[in-house]
């Protein structure tokens, strides 16, 4: 296995939206070695492959699916908008009919990819437009409109058949699951990241290579690698704070991608879905959890990509009530851009927790077969 001493590979694409006229320059790869450079290559494959069904037809893409797909594979759900896993390559076929006869894929594009060659785990950011087309329940009439948005697949491939084995997906609402699943007076404020986010990794500009200069150097690698992990331990009790002023730029801002978390919680930002602005924002949310609980954080997994500075985490963390019986799990899947010191000054959080009190009978709503 080559190390981080390599030289690193950068491949530029040309992204063509389905959108007449639309053609936008945008790195998403750097490799480190040969076998990231494979990862990303099998995840940009498979993420291509699931939303090309309006161009190549179903039949087709079903058969190409088959080859990358492992028979024993599992869709892990969220637990969120998604409630059931998928187990099996029969299961995932049948879920891929179900979400194309309900929304046509205008755009589904993987507009950041990163991989970890140690657990043979890649991360896809994708940039979705869905139009409604087919009913989200029976009887129900399909709206015809477009939502967009983004989403993370984690995706882990077997080390030797190069197969498919997990999946793991957190996506933002689309209009109709809003309206689906929102109990009544719940609030789903869901950050505007195609938007908002995407541009910064060159989706939508026309100069995308100056506006973020490529920076394939190993030791930039490793220190969004450091800062990464360091936010991460930095939500854990016993972490020392003063380590944010080295990995968080001072105008940090976090995205809440599910729009459930901190709509109810923090009023005054109501319509930004924006988690925490700035550093010293940051270092007080974490200092609020710590005066009330005992936690501990864990980093699950993480791949970065120096190119595009972007970065993708999987943490889970627990915490104790210090003066009550109260303990809660939480679990999230993020994207990190960074600055050019290697600081994070964007967050995309897909927080997983416990939104029964936002989304009415998440269980019943979301059936198995919906985790795509």
């Amino acid at each position: 296995m080559q190390t981080l001493a390599q030289p690193i590979r950068s491949v530029t694409r040309l992204a063509r939206s389905s959108r007449p006229g639309r053609t936008t320059t945008v790195r998403t790869m750097a490799f480190v070695n040969s076998q990231q450079e494979q990862l990303c290559g099998q995840a940009r494959q498979f993420v291509e492959t699931w939303g090309s069904v309006a161009s190549k037809g179903m039949d087709a893409v079903k058969k190409e699916l088959g080859d990358m797909i492992a028979d024993e594979c599992t869709f892990k759900a969220d637990g969120v908008l998604y409630t059931k896993d998928l187990k099996g390559k029969a299961a995932i076929m049948q879920a891929l009919e179900r979400e194309h006869a309900k929304y046509e894929h205008k755009t589904y594009y993987p507009v950041a990819v990163a991989a970890d060659d140690t657990h043979n785990i890649a991360f896809v950011g994708v940039a979705w437009e869905y139009k409604n087309v087919g009913p989200l329940k029976e009887g129900a009439q399909p709206s015809g409109n477009t939502s967009r948005g983004f989403s993370i697949k984690q995706l882990t491939f077997h080390p030797r058949s190069g197969k498919l084995t997990e999946s793991r997906v957190n996506r933002q609402m689309t209009a109709e699951e809003q309206q689906e699943l929102l109990a009544p007076g719940a609030k789903c404020q869901p950050a505007d990241v195609f938007g908002d986010v995407l541009p910064k990794l060159g989706w939508g500009a026309q100069q995308a290579s100056e506006q973020n200069p490529p920076v394939a150097d190993a030791e930039f690698a490793e220190r969004m690698s450091s800062s990464l992990k360091t936010w991460v331990q930095c939500w854990s009790s016993d972490a020392d704070l003063d380590q944010l002023n080295k990995v968080l730029d001072p105008a940090l801002m976090a995205y809440d991608a599910y729009g459930l978390h901190h709509a109810a919680d923090k009023p005054q930002r109501e319509g930004h879905a924006i988690s925490m602005m700035g550093r010293d924002d940051a270092r007080a949310a974490i200092e609020g959890l710590h005066k009330k609980f005992t936690d501990r954080n864990k980093l699950l997994s993480s791949a970065v990509n120096p190119d595009q500075r972007v970065a993708f985490d999987h943490w889970k963390g627990e915490a104790k009530g210090k003066d009550s019986s109260a303990r809660f799990e939480a679990e999230g899947v993020d994207m990190l851009l960074f600055n050019a010191e290697g600081q994070i000054t964007t967050l995309v959080q897909f927080d997983m927790q416990d939104y029964s009190k936002q989304l009415r009978g998440a269980a019943a709503a979301a059936p198995e077969g919906r985790n795509v």
